[in-house]
């Protein structure tokens, strides 16, 4: 099938749409000097095109299927009208079209656009199946109608109708017919109103109350070619043309397979994709556009008009239905995470690595694992990191390369473009856990054993300070949200983060998050600024998600000041390293001795639990310490519970929770509340 079908429809009778689909056809005709048919589908108001076109004899479409047994004789019987064009009709009886048969005008329809390449179709049936057929296979829709609020409101309705068969606005061609029969109404307010609907009338063709004689001496473009009408009509099949054409994108380099040659779906979709993506009108849309369920909707409308152009172009052969799949499939390539929205959607994969659009690492059950998932090129790669930073107010550019956000489901992003990354884009996911984890699943998945699990309840309800440490992708955030979790309701919590990861379920909570600075290099809001403010807002804790800087030294203050049981992590390989690691970050951002910063550490931080990723990719604790004291400019730490591994290999770790016999001072803290814990959990044995 090459041939376009271009049907004329409107749901309200009177708007001259048997007159547009007539000279039309003739107009095409004689401007294009291709083959034009027009088939006559106005039942049960059949032979309007005969009358009008003054045709005294027109074969129906069902005396040729059923006299004409060779459906490559069917050409031969069409009525050849004086203008050029041939003509069919529908039917002569409503015998007849029961007789008629979606498949049959299918079959007809495919035969007729191997021979003419314009089928112009006066759409007017009532019989739904025969009409979705035609509809299906259309290539656009022509929606004439007249000046009056009725006409106009229902083809509104129309074109929200056919959209919703997956037709884009973009072809659909509304056309004001009988401009000036109704002088009260203003041109200019119509225009206004479907400018305000994001479509504008194709085409002005005015009234002349002659028309019925005009008409009984040959269509306008072969008679009247001067006439207004006929300039009107001139217009109409410009913009048809040009809109089958289209020729805004560059088509030369790339040429699609047809269906019959081993047409491969998935192939054309990256192909239609890349194409998008190289489109002017694309480039032109802002990074914002999607950021709302609003915004969202119209953008998908508006790639659904620019796809469905590329396709009419390159693959003019496919049916409506899987065009329909082809458009959706696109968006989502456009709008979603492309190739790494199945990882997403997979339960098992933790984070996901893409170091170059065609390289993607997965993590599942703490091993890394390559992914026969690739993006398209480093356009689509890049396309898909704007999009995901802009939903989360972010940008990312030449000015500001690296980026971290946070998706819709809660998972961390951080992105790096080119000069920073070297070999192309690449961004990392760590994706947040549908179910929230408790402290019972750390017990069942054995990263610890149900004593420390007693032991940190405790600590959390007498109000100790914790600092969380590991190594990257340990499970620190992980533990945080679990330990917030024992934070009783009654307590006002504020958590700071450069990203929110922190799923606080407590009522009265206060999340709040970073800012990077703009374009011009203001509007930084760092996490160490809003730690000083949480100070103002009435905290019971504080829980910072991660100290990196500057900020460490006004979370120890904020401990310090009547802010007990605040929770935080910091990157470290051991419990001990984590105090020497504050203590460096706190002395690279402030003018305080050593000496003063190891003091206030080992005065303010009660607890130290480190976390451990092991060779066959488990999380367990492997530290619980108390910080006991400042001796000879040293914290002194002291381990509660270690993990002793027996068997450490990549396919196995196993071994023990270990108590070290040491009675920590915190149970003088936990008497003075009444929290009772047994003496026998820290016994060795």
């Amino acid at each position: 099938m090459s041939g376009k079908i271009i049907s004329i429809y409107s749901s309200k009778g009177g708007v001259g749409k048997t007159f547009v689909a007539s000279n039309l056809a003739v107009d095409l005709y004689h401007t294009s000097t291709k083959n034009v048919l027009l088939i006559d589908c106005n039942f049960p108001f059949f032979n309007h095109v005969s009358i009008l076109m003054q045709i005294t004899s027109c074969n129906s479409f069902h005396q040729i299927i059923s006299e004409v047994n060779n459906p490559s004789n069917w050409i031969d019987q069409l009525t050849k009208h004086s203008s050029g064009i041939s003509v069919i009709g529908l039917s002569d009886d409503r015998s007849s079209l029961e007789k008629i048969t979606a498949e049959t005008m299918e079959q007809f329809l495919m035969i007729m656009a191997q021979h003419f390449q314009y089928i112009v179709i006066d759409l007017g049936i009532n019989e739904k199946s025969i009409f979705d057929k035609i509809i299906d296979m259309s290539s656009m829709l022509v929606l004439p109608f007249t000046l009056e609020p009725v006409s106009a409101e229902m083809v509104f309705k129309d074109m929200s109708y056919f959209q919703k068969m997956s037709w884009p606005k973009e072809m659909m061609f509304p056309v004001a017919n009988k401009i000036g029969e109704n002088q009260h109404v203003d041109i200019n307010y119509i225009l206004h109103e479907f400018s305000r609907k994001g479509k504008n009338i194709c085409s002005q063709i005015p009234y002349d109350k002659n028309v019925s004689n005009k008409m009984s001496q040959g269509p306008y473009p072969v008679t009247f070619m001067k006439d207004p009408i006929t300039k009107a009509f001139d217009r109409l099949t410009q913009y048809i043309c040009e809109s089958i054409s289209y020729g805004q994108i560059e088509y030369q380099n790339l040429h699609l397979t047809s269906m019959n040659s081993g047409f491969d779906p998935e192939h054309s979709k990256i192909q239609i994709h890349e194409l998008l993506l190289q489109s002017a009108d694309y480039k032109e849309i802002r990074p914002d556009a999607d950021t709302t369920p609003e915004k969202r909707e119209n953008l998908k409308e508006l790639l659904a008009g620019m796809i469905a152009k590329i396709i009419d172009n390159q693959m003019p052969q496919i049916q409506r239905n899987f065009r329909e799949a082809m458009i959706q499939a696109v968006i989502q390539e456009a709008m979603g995470m492309g190739p790494i929205q199945d990882l997403l959607y997979d339960d098992e994969v933790t984070d996901i690595m893409v170091n170059c659009y065609n390289k993607i690492f997965v993590e599942k059950n703490g091993k890394l694992f390559p992914s026969d998932k690739k993006f398209h090129s480093e356009d689509h790669l890049m396309n898909i990191i704007v999009k995901i930073v802009s939903r989360a107010g972010r940008k990312i550019d030449l000015n500001t390369p690296m980026v971290d956000a946070r998706l819709e489901d809660g998972s961390r992003l951080h992105a790096i473009i080119p000069p920073l990354a070297i070999n192309g884009a690449c961004i990392s996911i760590r994706k947040a856990p549908k179910k929230r984890l408790s402290i019972e699943d750390l017990i069942q998945k054995n990263a610890m054993n149900l004593q420390i699990a007693e032991f940190l309840q405790a600590a959390i309800r007498a109000k100790l300070n914790i600092l969380v440490a590991g190594g990257t992708g340990t499970g620190k955030t992980t533990l945080l949200n679990i330990l917030s979790g024992l934070i009783p309701e009654a307590e006002r919590i504020i958590t700071v983060e450069d990203v929110a990861e922190l799923f606080i379920q407590q009522p009265n909570t206060t999340s709040l998050q970073s800012r990077n600075q703009n374009m011009q290099g203001k509007g930084e809001v760092s996490i160490k600024d809003l730690v000083k403010n949480t100070l103002r807002m009435r905290p019971d804790r504080i829980i910072v998600g991660e100290c990196r800087g500057a900020e460490s030294h006004d979370m120890l203050q904020a401990m310090n000041s009547g802010h007990e049981g605040s929770l935080t992590t910091i990157h470290a390989n051991s419990t001990s390293e984590a105090i020497n690691k504050l203590a460096n970050l706190i002395l690279e951002a402030n003018q305080v001795p050593q000496q003063a910063i190891k003091e206030q550490i080992a005065k303010v931080i009660d607890i130290v639990i480190h976390i451990k990723r092991y060779c066959d990719g488990s999380r367990k604790i492997s530290q619980v310490s108390e910080i006991t004291g400042f001796i000879d400019g040293i914290v002194s730490v002291s381990d509660i519970f270690c993990y002793k591994p027996i068997q450490n290999t990549h396919t196995r770790t196993t071994g023990d929770f270990i108590a070290s016999n040491y009675q920590p001072k915190c149970l003088e803290r936990f008497n003075e509340m009444g929290i009772h814990i047994p003496r026998e959990i820290f016994w060795g044995d």
